[in-house]
Formats: structure tokens, sequence, C-alpha cells
């Protein structure tokens, strides 16, 4: 969803958002908002990223079970006559 051109583009703007206002407690308020954004961003890419690995290897370990049940299937004898007993 967010690629790391927008990573970039957000952090250079939130560096230039933080310029002194001149009042004190907006000043400290901004800051601790945008820290606040950027975490939850990083926290919110970071959990996109568990879901890409998990699905990855949710789709790694179905081809490896399909490639297992094919090779059992292949290694089993088949029958072309009549059988002896």
């Amino acid at each position: 969803m967010f690629n790391g051109s927008y990573n970039k583009m957000q952090r250079r703007m939130s560096h230039q958002m933080t310029r002194p206002s001149g009042n004190a407690a907006f000043d400290a308020y901004k800051s601790e908002t945008l820290s606040r954004l950027e975490k939850e961003q990083d926290n919110f890419e970071a959990f996109l990223k568990r879901l890409r690995d998990a699905k990855d290897k949710a789709e790694f370990d179905q081809f490896m079970n399909d490639r297992a049940d094919s090779n059992d299937a292949a290694a089993e004898p088949t029958q072309t006559g009549p059988t002896t007993a």
C-alpha cells in the first residue's frame, strides 16, 4: 500500500512541519502528534509485511504439498495385466 518513495516524501514533509510556530504548547503537541503518526505508520507497514510473508509461506507450503502429492502418485506402481495370486 505504501511504498518507499511515499515514506521518504512523508518524512521530508514532517521535518518541514517541525519548524517552530512560536507557540511552545502547540509546537509540543505537533511534535508528539507527528511522532505518534510516524510510529503508527511504521507499525502498519510492519503488519502489512507480516501479512505478505504469511501469504507467501502459505503459497509455498501449498506448492510443496502439491509437489509431494504428485511425486507420491507417480511413484505408485500401476497394474498392467491380470494379477496372479
